[in-house]
């Protein structure tokens, strides 16, 4: 339905991205039309990040190398969105890096999340 066209013409893509598309695309048949609607709807809203109201905010930016959903033009605006986030690279993930490639994705999750250890943001439990 939503992603009945999706193309892997042309483009590098290993059985784990494969497995990510598929997982997607059986959530997105399971959801009801009405789900589906207030998902595409919150999607395609255009919105904007006021930097300014971010403050000191910690963030990290988990990218990826190779093709996906987001066109150059969006992934430079978010940069800009955030100048001061640190900027975590995967080689490849295509759309659904958190899927394809959920150690590596972990991995940096644990990165961004040590600068609370020990504050009242930590996401241990004492």
């Amino acid at each position: 339905m939503v992603m009945g066209n999706y193309s892997t013409e042309n483009v590098s893509i290993d059985d784990e991205m494969i497995e990510a598309i598929d997982f997607m695309v059986e959530r997105l048949e399971s959801l009801s039309q009405s789900e589906l609607a207030s998902r595409l709807t919150i999607n395609c809203v255009n919105s904007y990040v006021e930097p300014h109201k971010m403050g000191d905010l910690s963030v990290t930016l988990i990218d990826v190398f190779d093709d996906y959903a987001l066109s150059p033009v969006v992934r430079e605006e978010m940069y800009k969105c955030y100048p001061n986030a640190k900027l975590a690279h995967l080689k490849n993930g295509g759309n659904f890096p958190y899927l394809s490639r959920s150690a590596e994705v972990n991995l940096h999750l644990q990165i961004h999340l040590r600068q609370f250890e020990g504050t009242e943001f930590s996401s241990r439990h004492f």
